[in-house]
């Protein structure tokens, strides 16, 4: 298991110039399309990021009469 920061930013519309905040909490990758962008100080969440290998469960594993 991998754990990624995630924070929500605070980021300046080149267009209007007015500022906006992100609803919710990026990685630095996810934020990377914001120019002047910057954290909010106190939001930062960790994420938990699986391995590719990692498989998902189906809807049905564990009930009973499921294949």
């Amino acid at each position: 298991m991998k754990f990624v920061e995630c924070w929500r930013w605070r980021y300046r519309d080149p267009e209007t110039g007015r500022t906006y905040r992100t609803m919710y909490a990026l990685s630095e990758e996810e934020a990377a399309k914001f120019l002047q962008r910057e954290r909010i100080p106190g939001t930062m969440i960790l994420r938990q990021i699986d391995a590719p290998e990692f498989a998902d469960t189906l809807p049905d594993v564990g009930f009973p009469g499921a294949e």
